[in-house]
């Protein structure tokens, strides 16, 4: 019997380990090993910000899997051993004939002076939960929102909130005693996609009353205050923001990483550079072609990513050729 492990158990991972299996069956012994008992539906963080989710609608226990014959393994990764095949762990040594690594990214808000003391992480499970007290508390003032530093997941959520934050403080009836700001490095909203996209990001954020602040440095926070290059200061009441994204650190003491830090994998299989080890989701450096830009970090793109990896590992393990290509594909 081959064996897959699959390091992380976000979207990337779960897809991939359902699929896998389902295609596999008792020929392949699929196994999924995260830190965390629980799988956090990240996309739905904007809600629970709002109160239109509940932390139990967006949680799940990742040992539900086991259900499918899909084992699930508590545990944390210390050093992937790329030639010898096996993963060590806080428990022990893990053999693979295939790996998937789909580990994600890590928050760093030590990175950025101020940001632990005074901002609330908007892309964390408790920073949401955090964010969600304070707006039900909140009835006057200037709320800002900031993007540390690129690349960051799921480009369009900061739009997003700060849409569902107008919508929040109008059902509440007190819109006008809020002053809404986005702050991002980014030229323009959706830069990925074509100009008219931009353009209507920014006119529908100007038509909410909704201040947007791009090509912005972020150098500190301090009590109240966002301070930015060029001596910048933005005042502000309640400070929410993205913190600064790295690969976690076993990834970045192995040689799997590129000059971007995050891991180097070929644009159609998601291969790395080492033959069976693939690499999905936020932690992978996908180069679009032509433009020479990363993909975007997101949900959508690493559910089609697993599909690819899994498939392709399926027909590996079959003494097949791999037929399945990544096309970039998102929603």
């Amino acid at each position: 019997m081959k064996n897959t492990l699959i390091l992380g158990g976000g979207i990337g991972g779960i897809v991939a380990s359902n699929i896998l299996k389902n295609a596999a069956g008792d020929s392949m012994q699929v196994t999924v090993v995260d830190r965390e008992l629980n799988h956090h539906f990240a996309a739905s963080y904007p809600l629970l910000m709002i109160g239109q989710r509940q932390p139990a609608d967006i949680t799940r226990k990742l040992t539900n899997l086991k259900k499918k014959n899909i084992h699930v393994l508590h545990q944390e990764v210390q050093k992937i051993d790329l030639t010898g095949h096996q993963v060590s762990t806080n428990q022990g040594v893990l053999p693979f004939d295939y790996l998937i690594i789909s580990l994600g990214v890590e928050y760093h808000t030590e990175t950025v002076p101020g940001f632990t003391e005074y901002a609330l992480n908007a892309y964390d499970f408790d920073g949401a939960r955090k964010i969600n007290q304070q707006l039900n508390n909140f009835s006057s003032g200037r709320i800002v929102f900031f993007i540390s530093s690129l690349p960051y997941k799921c480009p369009p959520a900061p739009y997003e909130i700060m849409f569902l934050l107008d919508q929040f403080f109008r059902k509440r009836g007190i819109r006008n005693k809020i002053e809404l700001t986005l702050v991002t490095p980014d030229y323009s909203p959706e830069p990925l996609a074509k100009p008219k996209v931009g353009q209507s990001v920014r006119k529908m954020l100007a038509e909410k009353g909704i201040k947007l602040i791009t090509e912005a440095k972020v150098l500190r926070i301090e009590e109240k205050a966002l301070i930015l290059d060029h001596d910048t200061k933005i005042a502000a009441d309640l400070l929410l923001g993205i913190a600064p994204h790295w690969t976690p650190e076993v990834l970045r003491k192995s040689n799997l990483v590129d000059s971007s830090g995050f891991v180097q994998v070929d644009l159609h299989t998601l291969e790395t550079n080492y033959p069976t080890i693939y690499a999905i989701g936020d932690a992978a450096a996908v180069k679009l072609p032509v433009i020479g830009a990363y993909a975007p970090k997101a949900g959508a793109f690493a559910h089609y990513q697993a599909d690819v990896v899994a498939r392709n590992i399926y027909l590996l393990s079959r003494g097949a050729k791999p037929e399945y290509t990544y096309k970039g594909k998102g929603t």
